[in-house]
């Protein structure tokens, strides 16, 4: 068998195989890799949307504070 045919054989051979991510386990590794990173993307939103509130909530005591006490 020569080098071609040897090449056009073990191409065809792998193109026949299923891809890794077409079996269960490659399904189940998508999912998981998916989940991480809605999980990391909402980790950092989360963090931005609480320093927003902790702020908003702060100025909205000041402004109760001074329209209360000081006006």
């Amino acid at each position: 068998m020569d080098a071609p045919t040897a090449a056009a054989a073990a191409s065809t051979a792998l193109l026949q195989l299923p891809a890794p991510l077409d079996t269960t386990f490659g399904k189940v590794f998508l999912a998981l890799v998916g989940f991480l990173v809605v999980l990391t993307v909402g980790r950092v939103a989360l963090s931005i949307a609480w320093k927003v509130a902790l702020i908003a909530a702060f100025a909205v005591g000041v402004f109760l504070f001074v329209t209360t006490f000081v006006v």
